[in-house]
């Protein structure tokens, strides 16, 4: 049996990267002439075009605007929505060095039984668990979302702790945690073809329902160091209708500490908090989308770039849907914690993928 345990790595020049949701775990576009007749625009719509071909421009001219207003708005909008300014000093480690660390940690678990460093990409290792009855799993683990987090997106500051979860969430896969149904959730990944039901499930297939696009809903359990996959066999006797109940009350109950900023008018981010991993898992509720309606009652464009975040977009905005491309290519580019290369909305009731 063979699992990856990617976590999403840079995506190649062309084609989609193969996450796995069990995970422990720009192109530059300017819009050449935005209004013809400046004396029958009001001023307040040509800000708000201002802003839009500002967020429209490569991230490395931005990084070096000046102090102006709209430059200022622009930054407030990087940060807000997770597009980060290139960083300016070099990582403290590289991708091998820090693969070498997490190689050393892993060889104090008992359930590793060999470990390979991949000789042609520094940043992947194979390891070989000994799962029960003498059965071998193989799991293909990439630590460059770890190295983004901690060194580009900085949003890691415990480097120790950052190597633990990744270790953790590895020998889950055979140290299977007890089922707290208090805790397992429908979360939103990466559609890996490999785990879609194709016909009757197997006690050891995954929980996971097609979605729309290019995700998927993945059900997980949430550990203490990370979310660990639900399969059939974990859920007992119980169908999965009483799960995708219980999975509803639980996102729920977190959905009190979702966190809810303003980049601009046309644009807001969610994060749950002290989970933010969970953060697509709001997509799937009518609560979120209640609260959608009353901020952009004409319609709004969701993007799931990252898996710890989701944004919204007015469709009223100017170019709305060509602004979606643009933050979900840079977030593409930088390739950390990549989710979903479409852009979606909600109709009757379901998502679906946006024409673009």
């Amino acid at each position: 049996m063979k699992i990856s345990l990617f976590g999403l790595p840079p995506l190649p020049a062309a084609g989609h990267a193969l996450g796995h949701p069990w995970a422990a775990g720009a192109y530059g576009f300017c819009h050449p002439g935005i209004v013809s007749k400046l004396s029958e625009i009001s001023v307040r719509t040509i800000r708000h075009a201002i802003r839009i071909a500002a967020v429209l421009l490569p991230a490395a001219a931005c990084a070096e605007t000046g102090s102006g207003g709209e430059a200022i708005i622009f930054k407030s909008l990087l940060s807000k929505i997770g597009v980060s300014r290139p960083v300016s000093r070099q990582p403290s480690e590289t991708l091998g060095e820090l693969r070498e660390a997490v190689i050393a940690r892993l060889r104090t678990e008992a359930q590793v039984k060999n470990i390979s460093p991949d000789p042609d990409n520094p940043a992947v290792l194979r390891v070989e668990l000994g799962g029960s009855a003498g059965k071998t799993i193989n799991v293909t683990v990439d630590v460059t979302n770890v190295h983004g987090r901690l060194y580009t997106l900085r949003n890691d500051a415990d480097r120790q702790a950052a190597i633990e979860n990744l270790v953790q969430g590895i020998v889950a896969v055979v140290r299977k945690p007890e089922i707290d149904f208090n805790r397992i959730y429908a979360n939103i990944r990466f559609r890996d073809k490999n785990l879609m039901p194709s016909g009757p499930s197997s006690p050891a297939d995954a929980l996971v329902e097609e979605l729309a696009g290019d995700i998927a809903v993945v059900y997980q359990l949430d550990t203490p160091h990370s979310l660990s996959g639900v399969s059939h066999a974990d859920i007992g006797d119980r169908s999965l209708d009483e799960i995708r109940q219980i999975a509803r009350k639980n996102i729920l109950r977190e959905m009190s500490k979702l966190s809810e900023e303003r980049a601009n008018e046309h644009i807001l981010t969610y994060q749950i908090s002290d989970n933010t991993a969970l953060s697509p898992a709001i997509v799937l509720t009518d609560e979120f989308w209640a609260r959608v309606d009353r901020a952009f009652p004409a319609g709004a464009l969701l993007i799931l770039r990252q898996r710890d975040e989701v944004a919204v977009i007015d469709r009223r905005a100017p170019l709305a849907l060509q602004l979606a491309r643009r933050l979900i290519d840079m977030a593409k580019q930088r390739g950390i914690d990549f989710l979903s290369d479409h852009v979606f909305e909600r109709r009757d009731g379901r998502l679906v993928v946006v024409a673009e």
